[in-house]
């Protein structure tokens, strides 16, 4: 009799707890749905990692470790990195914005559609009928101790194009200027996944001859700050027929992994532009700290104190004549934060004030597109001069874009550009790889754009040597035995005088 009331008694026990278990799931089930916090956020270890997107495109504004090799040790004279970057091997992983993100029979897919773009002719490297331009000495290019070329003349200069705009980097340096080398001295950045990274060597590169690029500058390892190089790119902008370049921009004291800060320098940037009929945009980089109230700040200090130089560029649209920034990384920030700035009720808002302008975000993924609507941009860009990579930068997708900017109101701003090769920055990454194919990369990408007939291109870039995308004058150089790319058969400044040619053509359309 005792033990039947035992038993029963432990069996009551026993339904007690788990009526509490059920109950407490129960709670929680209820109190997520509830929250704003994400699956992930809640079950901590056991969630999948986040994806970065920003790591995933590993990018040159993002935080780096800084490995050195041994004093005196050139990545050149590493074996790992003495080889041309046409010539990686297939061990290389692929690289694709969106790991862990997609089934894997789309991540297939979207890797064949990366590797037909690459399957095309060689590149013609060749130096076979190479005629260097006046100015040049090609032996002393090769012994790495190349002139500056010939200054443009007034007479060689084309009409500007305030429509075709090209983005700037005023981040280079050398000792004879800033005291050492700044970015050409660039850092070899690991690959995310720690595993693949013991795969690829470390370090940082060792300028003059060193240069953290796959191409080799006319202008040798210069420092933005040197008043002869600000001249003698105004002339190159001037002769290629653009008319804005949009100078990548932090606030003053802040700058980027690899660089100093250099707001400083915009002034004599503006002064330069003035000279040559140029204008100066403004491509606001995702800086430390930058939310909607930061950049209303940044906003006002550059209207503030730029805004009434000659230089300073300002686009008409609805009636209106507005500066026009570009925001780079936009997507980082939610749309209702955006709003908040960017939307005439927004709780600070910058609209019908002194200092509303014209804002892009920059589209990367197929869902920025809402996201930059419902935060109140006037517009967006593509930014990646790699047809392929992202939704935005795949010319078959801008005909939608488009169609959706014009839908809304919003300007389409594509980006286009010669070409992409960071190999001797991010060496795994190779399958990224886009050839120029002797200019018929930059003639398909200009026809791309001119398909949809935005009101502006933009071209990525002038001069970031670290992804190769630079149209600035490149010229051949061999150290030992590594050769830099460049733009034989062609002469040092042909994507120069290509830019030139779809400048008149857009200006004529417009």
């Amino acid at each position: 009799m005792a033990f039947r009331a035992c038993w029963r008694s432990e069996k009551l026990l026993v339904g007690i707890i788990l009526v509490c278990f059920l109950g407490s799931c129960l709670f929680s089930v209820y109190s997520l749905s509830q929250s704003d916090h994400t699956l992930d956020q809640v079950i901590g270890p056991f969630a999948l990692p986040k994806v970065d997107l920003k790591k995933r495109l590993a990018l040159h504004r993002t935080a780096q470790p800084k490995v050195l090799l041994k004093h005196g040790t050139s990545l050149l004279k590493h074996n790992k990195t003495v080889k041309s970057p046409e010539k990686i091997e297939e061990k290389n992983p692929v690289f694709v914005p969106h790991v862990g993100l997609i089934a894997d029979s789309q991540q297939q897919k979207q890797n064949e559609n990366i590797e037909e773009l690459n399957v095309v002719e060689d590149d013609s490297n060749s130096k076979q009928g190479f005629v260097p331009r006046v100015g040049f000495d090609s032996q002393q290019i090769n012994d790495g101790k190349a002139d500056v070329p010939s200054a443009f003349e007034e007479k060689d200069f084309a009409p500007p194009n305030y429509n075709l705009h090209v983005f700037y980097y005023p981040w280079y340096g050398n000792p004879k200027q800033n005291g050492k080398y700044l970015h050409w001295n660039h850092n070899l950045i690991p690959h995310w996944n720690k595993q693949e990274a013991k795969k690829w060597p470390t370090g940082r590169h060792q300028p003059p001859d060193d240069v953290g690029a796959n191409f080799y500058p006319s202008l040798g390892a210069y420092s933005s700050s040197d008043p002869a190089v600000i001249e003698h790119h105004m002339q190159q902008m001037r002769y290629a027929g653009i008319g804005v370049f949009a100078v990548s921009w932090y606030p003053p004291e802040q700058a980027d992994n690899e660089g100093q800060p250099s707001d400083s320098l915009i002034p004599a940037l503006l002064d330069a532009a003035q000279k040559y009929s140029l204008k100066v945009a403004f491509h606001i980089e995702p800086y430390e700290g930058r939310t909607d109230w930061s950049l209303q700040h940044s906003v006002r200090y550059i209207v503030d104190t730029y805004g009434t130089h000659p230089a300073f560029y300002r686009y008409t649209r609805n009636g209106k004549n507005l500066p026009l920034f570009y925001v780079y990384d936009s997507y980082n920030l939610p749309a209702k934060d955006w709003r908040n700035l960017l939307s005439p009720s927004g709780s600070h808002t910058i609209r019908n004030t002194a200092y509303d302008a014209i804002f892009l975000g920059l589209l990367v993924e197929l869902k920025h597109k809402n996201e930059i609507l419902q935060g109140g941009f006037d517009g967006f860009y593509t930014y990646f001069a790699t047809n392929g990579f992202t939704y935005g930068s795949s010319f078959s997708n801008w005909k939608t874009l488009k169609q959706f900017a014009d839908q809304n109101k919003m300007m389409f701003v594509p980006s286009i550009g010669p070409g992409y090769v960071d190999t001797r920055v991010r060496p795994w990454n190779g399958r990224n790889t886009r050839k120029r194919l002797n200019g018929k990369y930059y003639n398909d990408a200009f026809q791309a754009a001119f398909d949809v007939t935005p009101e502006i291109i933009s071209v990525t870039s002038f001069n970031e040597w670290h992804e190769g995308t630079q149209v600035e004058m490149a010229v051949p150089k061999k150290v030992g035995e590594y050769a830099y790319n460049d733009y034989t058969p062609n002469s040092p400044e042909f994507y120069l005088q290509l830019t030139r040619n779809w400048s008149e053509k857009f200006k004529n359309l417009q």
